[in-house]
């Protein structure tokens, strides 16, 4: 009798969850950019992105390198995407398919927030709904966040944090997110999302088979901003 009713609860959980869940529209987008980004586009991709990174070094390099990289990123997309728009409402960035996503660039082991500027922010903290869009993480580095499980971990969920995180572009699903990754603050913003929690979005992301594999660097490009001008 028991066994039936933990076999009913699951059910139940389950269909709660696929009514709420994003899945469907974030595997509509997987699919458009594995058909669309060819193995030579995503190796130019790397290279070019690594080329700006190894360019931008000293106080305060890793801002303005950022910022070329999203800007690199917003462009490269344009191009090769016809169905891609720039789109910057509350948290997104972009459209693709149709869908709202926010788009964040990290270099491995990193936090990242929905929004950096607490003076942007119009309406009263308490009104705003955090996760308002799926989240896009462009991951730039390959690389083992953990030789073991962190100290003290801030998630209920039983994952190994000692995985190799794959350098990929990750798709996480928005109502995943409002449940499952906390929020923190610093002086800079009030969504600060912890390096835990974005590791625990890109492992819900692999397994959801929600990423795309981005290859290492094969070439050394040098970057000009000269080279930027039309």
């Amino acid at each position: 009798m028991s066994n039936t009713r933990n076999n009913i609860s699951a059910t139940l959980l389950q269909n709660w969850w696929k009514k709420r869940t994003n899945i469907k529209e974030l595997r509509k987008i997987h699919k458009y950019l594995s058909i669309s980004l060819s193995n030579e586009d995503l190796q130019d991709l790397s290279n070019k992105c690594h080329s700006i990174t190894k360019r931008c070094k000293g106080d305060g390099a890793g801002l303005s390198g950022g910022t070329l990289i999203d800007m690199l990123l917003c462009d490269f997309f344009a191009e090769r995407l016809p169905l891609y728009s720039e789109y910057h409402e509350g948290e997104s960035d972009m459209l693709l398919c149709g869908v709202p996503l926010s788009q964040k660039k990290i270099n491995g082991k990193s936090t990242i927030a929905l929004d950096w500027s607490k003076n942007e922010v119009k309406e009263p903290r308490e009104q705003r709904v955090r996760f308002a869009s799926n989240i896009m993480i462009i991951n730039l580095r390959a690389e083992r966040w953990w030789k073991n499980n962190p100290t003290h971990t801030k998630s209920n969920i039983k994952i190994a944090y000692n995985d190799i995180i794959p350098s990929g572009i990750y798709l996480i699903d928005k109502q995943f997110c409002k449940y499952f990754v906390g929020l923190s603050s610093n002086n800079k913003t009030d969504t600060l999302i912890d390096n835990q929690f974005v590791y625990i979005m890109l492992k819900r992301s692999i397994s959801q088979k929600l990423y795309i594999d981005l290859p290492s660097p094969n070439k050394d490009l040098k970057f000009n901003i000269l080279n930027a001008f039309l």
